[in-house]
């Protein structure tokens, strides 16, 4: 008999025979969810397929977008092949009529961003709400369900915890970090609704009984120290500033670390050597977007990360949509989360480019693999300080204009070493309050220590365009490159995360 979608939230309320039953029912659903990495792939498919009916089902009634475009195909049809892509500016464009719950609106949740008091609160009492960076031409803001977040933290538990045991001992284990629960160290290169950043605001209470957490940007000056102090079990970094820390192990002292654990960005083979020589455990990348954090967990014996096929659909595509087989990149993915229900993803589309495993994976784990993902390359600036040269990433900027709801997109551009120009594009019949911004991005700047060594200009045009050669957007530019006399070992991090499109199109893209 398989499982059914069924929202574990119940568990929250208190009201389940007091807190000691409640945490040993958690504990006991955390546990059961590493199961099905286990099972036939056939078990699997049938207990997605049950989860994707209930939620076409769902999407149906309570959306009257998704009704209407989906008004040609047979209300019994569970064949995604049959159904539309539904793309970010689609998405955006229709906001109020695609989400299911009325009470949830455009205007609403960009209200209630603009706070970032906000970023611990649920919106509206009962959701949470993020956006996306806007790396591929345009920002997302994501509303989801507490489900998600259950789904996200108990994969992490489970089949991103590496040696963690299914059946009853993971009922035990579970149970034992009750007395001694698990310290993850998390760096962070932003704050407010990014969903890197904000997903660790909204852990859900119980969780906390089996984790102690750390949080410490990446400018922070005793980064190091504060992590030894920490000890932690596992250390959660972006691939660039993990491989970055890999420089600094001789100042670590992390007798506790079992693994370490890299998202957001692409992990090249290179920086993956780096990382592991370097820290001497186990490495997880994990690849997720903020439409679907609990997309998948990293694997700790082979490359890529194994899709958490029971509550999500990822389709490897070709530029005219069509499938494309294990071992063959695509031109894209299409993302079905079967988990959220108040804002469906179904057949959204993202513009990564993916490669499916073709073997089953030695790890044990039975769900499919990404065995490679192209494109999420780390873009940064390197600013000459009286130290010497530093790292600026994009993520100052995101925070300063993003938020913008005047600003439709943004670009930085490295004129020289230590002067910037950003160039903000207006939504139709707004004007960018100039001097709002540049005195946000300079409170950005400030908390990364490199405000006092940059010159930075801010200018209006009418439009950003993607670039001639590759048809992506680059938010970031730099014309002087990486420095040529950078240490031997940075230099090799640099040219690793370097995009491909800086260095064979720097000129591309100008303002229209």
């Amino acid at each position: 008999m398989h499982h059914t979608m069924k929202d574990p939230t119940h568990l929250h309320n208190g009201t389940q025979g007091g807190k000691i039953l409640s945490c040993i029912e958690r504990s006991y659903w955390t546990g059961t969810q590493f199961r099905a990495t286990r099972r036939n792939p056939v078990r699997v498919h049938v207990e997605q397929q049950q989860r994707l009916r209930q939620l076409l089902e769902t999407t149906r009634v309570r959306s009257s977008y998704y009704r209407e475009k989906y008004r040609h195909i047979d209300p019994g049809c569970t064949n995604l092949v049959e159904f539309p892509v539904m793309t970010k500016a689609e998405m955006m464009s229709h906001f109020d009529q695609v989400v299911t719950d009325p009470a949830v609106t455009r205007s609403g949740v960009e209200h209630f961003i603009e706070d970032i008091r906000n970023v611990k609160e649920a919106f509206l009492g009962k959701y949470t709400v993020s956006h996306t960076s806007g790396s591929q031409g345009q920002p997302t803001l994501i509303v989801q369900n507490q489900l998600g977040l259950d789904l996200l933290f108990a994969f992490q538990m489970t089949r991103g915890n590496y040696g963690h045991h299914g059946g009853l001992l993971g009922f035990i284990e579970a149970m034992q970090r009750i007395r001694q629960p698990a310290r993850l160290a998390v760096i962070i290169n932003q704050q407010g609704f990014f969903p890197s950043a904000w997903i660790w605001q909204h852990l859900p209470e119980y969780m906390r009984v089996y984790m102690q957490f750390l949080f410490v940007p990446a400018s922070d000056p005793d980064l190091v120290k504060k992590i030894n102090e920490f000890s932690p079990n596992v250390l959660s970094a972006t691939p660039a500033t993990m491989d970055l820390l890999s420089l600094k192990t001789d100042q670590f002292r992390l007798p506790k670390l079992r693994q370490v654990v890299t998202w957001s960005e692409t992990l090249t083979s290179a920086a993956r050597r780096r990382i592991t020589e370097a820290f001497r455990v186990p490495l997880m990348d994990n690849y997720a977007s903020g439409e679907c954090m609990f997309l998948t967990n990293g694997c700790p014996s082979a490359t890529g990360a194994h899709v958490n096929a029971d509550w999500a659909i990822l389709e490897v595509v070709d530029e005219n949509y069509q499938p494309v087989v294990p071992g063959r990149l695509g031109n894209k993915v299409l993302l079905t989360n079967l988990a959220n229900t108040v804002q469906p993803f179904i057949r959204y589309e993202i513009g990564d480019r993916l490669i499916m495993a073709t073997e089953p994976c030695g790890c044990g784990n039975r769900m499919p693999r990404i065995e490679k993902i192209v494109g999420r390359v780390a873009d940064f600036f390197w600013v000459r300080t009286s130290t010497g040269y530093r790292p600026l990433t994009a993520y100052p900027f995101q925070h300063a204009f993003d938020y913008r709801r005047e600003v439709r997109e943004w670009q930085a551009e490295q004129v020289e070493r230590n002067t910037i120009v950003v160039r903000l594009e207006p939504i139709p019949g707004a004007v960018p309050d100039l001097v709002a911004a540049q005195k946000r991005l300079e409170e950005r700047l400030a908390l990364t220590g490199l405000r006092q060594d940059l010159e930075i200009r801010l200018e209006t045009v009418t439009r950003l365009a993607t670039d001639v050669y590759t048809s992506k957007f680059r938010r970031m530019i730099s014309r002087v490159g990486i420095p040529q006399d950078l240490d031997q070992p940075l230099r090799e991090v640099a040219e690793d995360f370097a995009s491909e499109e800086c260095a064979l199109h720097d000129s591309a893209r100008v303002p229209a």
